[in-house]
């Protein structure tokens, strides 16, 4: 798991890395499994809480954060996670779970980061966050990104996307 190798190099003594806290939002029907897995565990720097949100706070989180992690994969390879979509409506990057059509939305390296497994999860939160909140030059930069998504509206992407295949 990516956060018991952070806590592993924080327990280490890496003082270049800030303490977490982790929110992990919804009422999926893994929540109880991820949720006692988390109760089992013995972190020192990482603090977890799991709420149940309504509407309205559910944005103001998000924008409150420093780091979003998408763990959404599709089943179809054809959707896209409208977490991330929430996120970067909040001006949030993220480090999402790789698959098919995931870089129409995250643009690694640009808005956020794509991750293929655990342990590439794991040194993403990890270059991140050494010397936060002084040195995030990456979040930064995603976050100005984010402003350039954030500008762009349904219908101007529409247009700009889709259109041309109704024209013909």
């Amino acid at each position: 798991m990516a956060l018991e190798e952070y806590e592993s190099v924080m327990r280490k003594g890496c003082r270049d890395l800030p303490k977490l806290i982790c929110v992990i939002t919804g009422k999926g029907p893994l929540k109880e499994y991820y949720s006692e897995m988390i109760r089992n565990k013995d972190f020192q720097y990482i603090d977890f809480s799991t709420p149940w949100l309504t509407a309205e706070d559910y944005p103001k989180l998000i924008a409150s954060a420093d780091l979003g992690v998408c763990l959404h994969t599709s089943s179809s390879g054809l959707d896209l996670p409208m977490k991330v979509v929430d996120m970067f409506g909040c001006g949030l990057p993220v480090c999402a779970i790789h698959f098919n059509c995931l870089a129409e939305l995250v643009k690694h390296e640009e808005n956020g980061l794509v991750f293929q497994d655990e342990s590439e999860l794991a040194s993403q939160i990890q270059n991140l966050l050494t010397g936060f909140p002084k040195t995030s030059m990456n979040l930064e930069k995603f976050r100005k990104n984010l402003e350039l998504f954030q500008s762009k509206r349904w219908h101007h992407s529409w247009k700009d996307t889709a259109l041309s295949y109704f024209k013909k």
